[in-house]
């Protein structure tokens, strides 16, 4: 059997309860442009694009991915150098307070100093700017040197990897590990995930049917309130036993919208009940039922002759908890 990718079940059922997510999700990053706000000025309105379109972006050439690194890299330095002068300056105010006089001075021919030196930097910055500009023109025009090859790549990896100039990057969130993005890949592209994918199998707790005449339906609903979780599946049903039930309606208020003429005598409420905890089961039992489970697998048989797979897909069985 092909290995499974780790994925979270929890959010697959989310993406289960809910399937319009995927054109959802589309029409937000593909579709939906942002509505003009006629009491805001036109510079204060949010751009008239498709969220894709507002945060996509180009990839660029490694020469000026170079230049950026190359630049930061400076930058960087500048800053720790005025760090580290600002503290050595503040040291210097802290620990000689009373001599103010002296001290002003002092920061003033620092201040000079620094102003100097920072001079000379930027020039020698520049300088190696104008270097770096004309090491770029000459490699475009392939009239580089050895020498200057091997000096250039000391910063420069030429097998470091880089798109192509000009790729469509989209401005997408990029999951920060491994189960986040299978999550994502599972919502957006389920049949994709399907044919790489076995999920497990997913197994029920143990439960047992119930069934109560029609005439304690509002009792049973109020007693289940309180334990809903409990409750996998519901209905009413024309039966006398699991084993010859008719399907009538998924709960007492899609039962009174019906507004059918049926004697209640022929009716039972069935409930699909985990007895995970048995507390709803022995707070149903106060209600004298017409017919309990003898245990967990009479009641999961007696359950699949009464609840089908795909029972309730169609309709909110569970409305009369809400």
């Amino acid at each position: 059997m092909a290995s499974a990718l780790p994925l979270d079940y929890l959010v697959w059922d989310l993406f289960c309860l809910n399937r319009h997510l995927r054109s959802l999700v589309r029409k937000i990053l593909y579709e939906e442009i942002p509505p003009i706000d006629e009491s805001k000025p036109l510079a204060d309105q949010p751009p008239q694009k498709t969220a894709f379109d507002l945060y996509k972006s180009y990839s660029l050439p490694k020469e000026e991915i170079w230049q950026k690194r190359r630049e930061e890299k400076m930058n960087r330095k500048v800053v720790f150098n005025l760090i580290k002068e600002s503290t050595h300056q503040y040291s210097s105010i802290f620990s000689c307070y009373e001599e103010q006089a002296r001290i002003s001075r002092a920061r003033r021919l620092s201040e000079m100093q620094r102003l100097a030196r920072q001079a000379k930097e930027d020039a020698i910055q520049n300088k190696r700017a104008e270097k770096e500009k004309r090491k770029l023109e000459l490699l475009k025009a392939g009239k580089l040197s050895d020498d200057e090859i091997v000096e250039s790549s000391e910063e420069e990896d030429e097998n470091e990897y880089f798109p192509p100039p000009g790729l469509l990057i989209p401005g997408f969130y990029a999951p920060p590990n491994d189960v986040a993005k299978v999550n994502g890949l599972a919502i957006l592209f389920p049949k994709i995930v399907l044919e790489y994918v076995t999920p497990e199998p997913e197994f029920l707790p143990p439960h047992v049917l119930v069934l109560l005449d029609m005439t304690k339906r509002y009792n049973a609903i109020e007693t289940l309130a309180k334990y809903k979780n409990a409750v996998i599946h519901m209905g009413i049903f024309k039966a006398t036993s699991p084993y010859s039930a008719v399907h009538v309606a998924y709960g007492v208020k899609h039962f009174d919208s019906m507004k059918l003429s049926i004697n209640l005598d022929d009716l039972k409420l069935a409930f699909m009940l985990s007895i995970k905890v048995d507390v709803p089961l022995l707070e149903l039992m106060d209600l004298n039922p017409y017919h309990v489970s003898r245990d967990s697998e009479a009641g999961e048989d007696e359950c699949a002759a009464m609840f089908p797979v795909n029972y309730g897909d169609e309709y909110a069985e569970f409305e009369d908890f809400d």
